[in-house]
């Protein structure tokens, strides 16, 4: 090779954890450079007893000699060192697959026998099997035919050296491979792999433990020519992109150098860094070694280091802190580790972030966990807060981000406690708190909230009422602190409850334990009181002091509904329509909140038919079976129901089988009756306005469907003037059936609205949209259309249409241009006094009118890209965010309505639009649910698999497919849920297995999103056990077993996970007696809540 053909080599990195090329597999010249799969082990150790004994060939040290006298030339191929014949070539790299599989993986290997023909395939043109697929991996040998076509052959280089101003030693008779001087370690760690067969050893495999930094080259100098040549063929993207990193590298050190303080310039350098070092991983899916990313983290440490000394402000200091100690969790030990929070936390008090990464890192320490030590840190958060908002002004805006912490915090902490076990002071916490702020008497309400002597007496005031044990709110005949009276102590007295004791007899006792267990939890949902009997559980009844810390005084009135939002969430309720943003939004994305499944005894089994394993029944003969249960009115696309999207009418009343419905048939956590009766007492105390009073409504109507047009009149005797209860009466009578009832409501509604005032009459948009879905559910688009052009006309009614509700081609054009002029007005009005809500509404009916007034749907189409256009051109991204997620539901449920009860929609309109509404909000589940439903009508390809990849895996994103372009904002843990749902249902013929799910699992427990979620280790470990059960009878539970000892040090405050053990493994094959009599003993090492003595 000439010099000036020869292309530039790739400069080296500076930093220790860089990793080499891939190491060729070096030959003789002229040799085919293949491995033969017959050299085994035996084989090595006859040729290790061969050469054992040879003495003809002399032994080559690496030590220079600086006698010789042959001049050495650095562009000549490296070739071997002995000319004897080799009969068998080693493979002294190993499988590259081992390191990911952390074993020697097995695959088919056939004998090319019977004319190289194996069963079952086609012959490669007529020579034989193909394994173009296996050349990679270098385990089996080609056919002459294939391996004529390809090169195979590799050899090594020596790089050209640097100008370094080094030269070699014209006397030396060998090419030094390095500088003489410097570099010392370096030298001593390389390692040059020889060829030839006289050192045996040099050609054992290197370890699996040192894979990932020996099998990359044999020498970090050496270069391999073919992977150069690729280089070259592939048009030299590789170092192209390498330059552009080194390049960015430079331009940000330089920013960092010219501006210390700019903390954007330090965050955007370290992720370079990282960026950098995973450079070499970036097109394979070899994944770091813990040495390698030990390395990397160090490095990024001694930036954020430097940057934390120059930095000044307040958020940027937040970030850098937030990701150094992200990073120092790699390296750092525990202690450490949990000095540095208790620093950092000092320094950014009113950051949610840093709070919620405090206690994440406390709650899910297994080592030395208590439930006490942990309660400890929640409530001294929760009084720190409390002391920086009385250092500040009353009208300081910070003082409602301190109180947004707090509210959090108590969420946190309750539901610690709930899951722990002690579920009777979670459920007093938020009595307490509702009661102390929505039923104050207006002698402390008046007072003020600033002052803190007079906030005390209320304090004390309260202790008293609380003390007293008469019934609270959510209990029954509760009359609340508001019109609590010594006088009426006496009348005021719940009725006593009798417990229920539980008794656990049999020949299982750690199963019959469990049962009794369980039946003590569901008995004490609800906190006690001294008179109740029998009361030999001190934990049953619930003092002031253990309520106390909940009492948070909000700073303004318009802050308590992050009371009511909180309890909904603790709740596991979906959020209020209204109150469903900004940091609300975030409970429900969290990973230690987001656990209803943890409650919920029937959980998604890998069957096929949408079977959910819901429990174990003993049998007779001690054997252990799934009990399975099949809803086969609810169709597969409306299965998934742990939902993550906009909450509107139509969710909350729209019946499950017609579309997504918020309130799913699973038993919670929190009594239901409980929370409706909780609920009442607010809306009757005007708390939430129409918001939570239409969310009462649609709640009752899950809970109790006989009373809830009862409670409808109720609400609008008191109301006469609400729109939106008209509408969701409307609805009510409409899910019931009665649909004239429903139409007669609307038109009442819609004309009593001519008198009410402009704020109250913009609703009225709501009964026109609940009128028309009303129809479009059924099918009847004639009558759809016939109630929708009565809109805009005088008193509401057009004489246009004949008997049999049709209209005339006259009558359809003036129709169309009277529905667009009015329905265009009243959004662009809406648009103008910023109430982006009913701007959608408005919005939505304009491509409902050209849907029903034409007979495609493309019109649909075409009106709602310009009106999406539109509604997306405000500049408030809160509010228009949330509209444009309404809007583009309401569009999705067309397309379904329309493919269900009309004709099938082309396929690729559908995909289209759940691709882009995918991409604007990738964590929507009810786009993710439909666009699977839309491929599993043509299962042509797995396309709901590359979207799924794309949005939670997008950092590996490699495929380039028509779902490349999508850009998740954040990690979702019901993203996670999603796909593995969506795995679980595919099956096999679709190219799902057990492994695709185990794999979907464990990249779900690998993220930032799930890692701790108590809810998904409980799935993962039934999914195992049920397979298990499948395939192995009563037989070994090896994976179920290793899944809940995974998940104990995972989740290790999860009283569900632990019972795991006692409710399916304590069977032959599961758990031995002292396993679980130690599971038992680490419970109450943690101070889990235990009900009944084992």
């Amino acid at each position: 090779m000439d010099q000036d053909d020869q292309k530039p080599s790739k400069p080296v990195p500076r930093f220790g954890s860089f990793r080499p090329h891939a190491l060729p597999t070096l030959s003789k010249p002229g040799g085919t450079g293949r491995t033969d799969r017959n050299s085994s082990s035996g084989l090595q150790d006859s040729i290790s007893k061969r050469h054992r004994h040879s003495s003809k060939r002399p032994s080559h040290s690496l030590k220079p000699r600086p006698d010789s006298g042959t001049s050495s030339n650095p562009e000549h191929d490296l070739v071997p060192w002995d000319d004897s014949p080799v009969l068998f070539d080693i493979d002294v790299n190993g499988d590259a697959r081992n390191i990911e599989y952390k074993s020697s993986y097995g695959g088919p290997v056939y004998r090319q026998s019977w004319h190289d023909r194996a069963l079952g395939l086609k012959s490669f043109g007529g020579s034989g099997v193909h394994r173009a697929s296996e050349v990679d991996r270098g385990k089996t040998s080609l056919s002459k035919q294939i391996r004529s076509d390809l090169k195979t052959t590799k050899t090594l280089r020596v790089r050209p050296r640097p100008s370094s101003g080094l030269h070699d030693d014209a006397g030396a008779d060998f090419v030094p491979l390095q500088p003489l001087k410097g570099r010392k370690r370096k030298l001593e760690n390389c390692t040059i792999i020889r060829s030839s067969p006289q050192s045996p050893r040099s050609r054992r495999y290197e370890s699996l433990d040192d894979a990932s930094d020996s099998a990359s080259a044999p020498d970090a100098i050496l270069e391999n020519a073919s992977d150069q040549s690729t280089l070259e063929d592939d048009g030299g993207h590789t170092p192209k992109l390498l330059e552009d990193l080194q390049r960015k590298r430079a331009a940000l050190s330089n920013r960092v150098d010219e501006a210390p303080s700019d903390w954007h310039a330090w965050m955007a350098l370290v992720e370079l860094q990282d960026d950098m070092d995973g450079f070499p991983n970036a097109f394979s899916d070899r994944p770091h070694t813990i040495a390698e990313r030990q390395s990397n983290a160090e490095i990024a440490l001694s930036m954020y280091s430097k940057a934390l000394k120059c930095v000044i402000d307040p958020e940027g200091r937040e970030r850098l802190h937030l990701s150094m100690m992200s990073k120092a969790s790699i390296v750092w030990e525990t202690r450490k580790m949990s000095l540095h929070w208790q620093t950092i936390v000092k320094q950014h008090p009113l950051s949610l972030r840093v709070w919620n990464e405090y206690f994440n890192f406390h709650q899910s320490l297994s080592s030395g966990f208590t439930v006490e030590e942990n309660k400890k840190r929640y409530i001294d958060c929760i009084h720190v807060l409390q002391d920086v908002r009385n250092d500040m002004a009353s009208s300081d805006a910070r003082q409602s981000a301190a109180y947004g912490i707090q509210i959090h915090v108590l969420l946190r902490l309750t539901l610690l406690l709930r899951e722990a076990g002690y579920t009777e002071v979670a459920v007093a916490s938020w009595q307490a708190l509702i009661e102390f702020e929505f039923n104050k008497p207006p002698q402390f309400k008046s007072l003020g909230r600033t002052a803190k002597p007079r906030v005390d007496d209320s304090i004390l005031a309260f202790e008293h009422f609380w003390d007293s044990e008469v019934p609270r709110i959510g209990e029954p005949n509760a009359k609340g602190w508001l019109n609590f009276d010594d006088a009426d102590l006496e009348e005021n007295q719940p009725p006593k409850i009798k417990g229920v004791v539980p008794s656990h007899s049999g020949t299982n006792v750690f199963r019959t334990w469990a049962d009794a267990e369980y039946q003590a939890y569901c008995s004490s949902k609800l906190p006690s009181r001294v008179i109740d009997e029998p009361l030999d559980d001190p934990y049953k009844t619930v003092l002031f002091s253990d309520v106390s810390h909940a009492l948070i005084e909000p700073p303004t009135d318009s802050d308590n509904h992050a009371i009511v939002a909180a309890f909904l969430c603790f709740c596991h309720l979906p959020p209020c329509p209204d109150n469903s943003k900004g940091q609300i939004q975030t409970w429900y994305e969290d990973q230690f909140i987001r656990n209803e499944v943890l409650y919920d005894r029937r959980v998604i089994s890998s069957s096929h038919s949408r079977e959910v394993a819901d429990s174990y029944n003993p049998q007779g003969n001690g054997s252990t079976t799934i009990v399975k249960t099949v809803d086969p009115s609810l169709p597969e696309v409306f299965a998934f129901h742990l939902g993550n999207y906009e909450i509107s009418s139509d969710t909350l009343f729209t019946p499950s089988d017609q579309w997504f419905s918020a309130f799913s048939s699973r038993t919670g956590p929190v009594p239901e009756d409980f929370i409706l009766r909780t609920l009442e007492r607010l809306v009757s105390r005007g708390i939430g306005g129409d918001s939570l009073a239409e969310y009462l409504l649609a709640f009752e109507e899950h809970v109790s469907p006989t009373t809830v047009r009862r409670s409808a009149k109720n609400l609008l005797k008191n109301r006469p003037s609400s729109l939106r209860l008209y509408d969701a009466y409307a609805l009510l009578e409409s899910r019931h059936g009665n649909t004239e009832t429903a139409n007669k409501v609307r038109d009442t509604a819609i004309k009593m609205s001519a008198k009410f005032e402009d704020s109250a009459r913009r609703d009225a948009i709501l009964l026109w949209r609940s009128r028309i879905w009303q129809h479009l559910s059924l099918g009847e688009t004639s009558k759809a259309l016939q109630q929708l052009s009565r809109y805009g006309s005088e008193n509401n009614v057009d004489a246009t249409s004949d008997t049999n509700g049709k209209l005339s081609d006259e009558a359809t054009t003036t129709v169309r241009l009277r529905l667009r002029n009015a329905l265009s007005a009243g959004r662009d009005h809406m648009l103008s006094i910023g109430s982006m809500t009913h701007a959608a509404l408005y919005a939505e009916l304009l491509f409902l009118s050209d849907y029903l007034l034409n007979t495609s749907n493309q019109a649909a189409h075409a009106s709602f890209a310009s009106n999406l256009e539109i509604l997306t051109q405000n500049k408030n991204p809160n509010t228009n965010r949330r509209a444009e997620a309404l809007f583009r539901q309401s569009f999705a449920r067309l397309l379904y309505t329309h493919t269900t009860h009309k004709r099938p929609i082309s396929p690729a309109t559908i995909r289209s639009f759940l691709t882009e509404s995918i991409a604007a909000f990738p964590h929507n589940t009810i786009f993710l649910s439909l666009h699977a439903w839309n491929e599993s009508r043509f299962r042509i390809d797995d396309r709901v698999r590359g979207i799924i990849r794309d949005v939670v895996f997008s950092n590996k994103n490699k495929n380039k497919n028509e779902t490349q372009n999508l850009l998740p904002s954040s990690d979702h843990i019901t993203t996670h849920f999603f796909a593995i749902h969506t795995d679980i249902h595919r099956g096999p013929l679709q190219g799902s297995n057990r492994s695709a799910v185990r794999g979907t699992f464990e990249r779900a427990l690998a993220s930032t999103a799930a890692p701790h979620s108590a809810a998904l280790w409980k799935w993962y470990f039934l999914y195992e056990l049920e397979l298990e059960l499948e395939h192995n009878g009563d037989g070994n539970r090896r994976r179920a077993r290793e899944v809940y000892h995974r998940a104990v040090r995972a989740c290790p405050w999860a009283k569900g996970v632990y019972m795991l053990a006692f409710e399916y493994l304590s069977v032959a094959g599961g758990m031995e007696e002292g396993e679980l009599r130690g599971v038992y003993e680490m419970m109450g090492e943690r101070e889990l809540r235990v009900h009944v003595a084992l």
